[in-house]
């Protein structure tokens, strides 16, 4: 809709403009009033956790160690079987996730290799299945509920989806612990081969290189839902001081200070633009992982995330 003081373009069809801060339809009776975006999409992280969905902190964890033992072993090219560096790692998951037998290397050296390798792919599809198992617990009615004018109205209408979204972040952050204890496994086992010293030197610089660009955007993701979750708790903090000038009328939220109003829109304006940030976060970060378990020839349910 475009607002008719500004004319800037807004999603919403109803509120307050996300530039000027002015009405975008008459208020009933002409008393300003204010509101989130509309409900489904002014809490994403319902979306992130719905059925038939996936978690995206889930998939990182793949995107994160797949990239590294790439990187890991890109400087062998092929092996004795003409595999690169793709099909190997490719093999060696499918292998860990019983889609295939296990095909053992004819050299000791690249057995020792892969048998770790092939662990901390057990390892890590485990890990996925307990996170999506988590994420399964949260409760999406009560996330419904976050950004909604009714909760505003009634601070205590959205306490528990504010509880639900903290549970989220908190299964994101056990997940970076997760990530990390693989991710220094994997430099063990590549520190341990009986490759030369200098193989094992330029097999840990790949899986650093490689492990480099995959954790930046995990780092990116972590940060947009800890930005945004903030956000809320900042909005509904600032609605709890003042849920006394919050009157609900006809779906909105009316309010006739206009010092409490503009404090209102702000809030909204910074909660927003936060979570636009995490959908873009996610967005770059799913293609960046279907792109990947493509290119490595795996399912998403294959290794634990469906």
């Amino acid at each position: 809709m475009f607002c008719t003081s500004c004319g800037k373009q807004n999603a919403n069809t109803f509120g307050f403009c996300n530039y000027c801060g002015k009405p975008l339809t008459p208020p009933p009776g002409g008393g300003p009033f204010a509101s989130a975006a509309p409900a489904p999409s002014v809490a994403p992280l319902q979306t992130m956790a719905a059925p038939k969905k996936r978690n995206p902190m889930v998939i990182v964890v793949i995107a994160i160690i797949v990239a590294a033992a790439v990187g890991g072993i890109v400087f062998l090219a092929m092996n004795v079987d003409r595999e690169s560096p793709e099909q190997r790692i490719s093999r060696l998951m499918r292998e860990a996730a019983g889609l295939q037998p296990v095909k053992k290397a004819f050299f000791s050296r690249d057995r020792q290799f892969d048998d770790a390798f092939r662990e901390q792919f057990s390892n890590l599809f485990r890990v996925n299945r307990e996170m999506q198992a988590q994420v399964k617990q949260i409760d999406e009615s009560e996330l419904a509920k976050v950004g909604t004018p009714e909760s505003f109205a009634d601070p205590s209408y959205a306490a528990e989806g504010l509880k639900q979204l903290h549970k989220s972040l908190d299964i994101d952050q056990q997940m970076e612990q997760k990530v990390g204890e693989i991710a220094n496994n994997l430099r063990h086992a590549i520190e341990t081969t009986d490759w030369s010293a200098s193989q094992r030197a330029e097999a840990l610089a790949g899986f650093e290189r490689g492990l480099a660009p995959a954790m930046e955007k995990r780092n990116r993701l972590v940060d947009a839902e800890r930005h945004y979750v903030d956000s809320a708790d900042d909005l509904y903090a600032y609605a709890g001081e003042h849920h006394s000038d919050f009157v609900m009328n006809n779906g909105h939220i009316s309010i006739a200070d206009p010092v409490v109003l503009e404090g209102f829109n702000s809030k909204i304006r910074q909660y927003n633009a936060y979570r636009g940030g995490l959908l873009r976060a996610k967005d770059d970060f799913t293609r960046f992982q279907t792109d990947l378990l493509k290119k490595m020839n795996v399912g998403g349910k294959d290794v634990g995330l469906q």
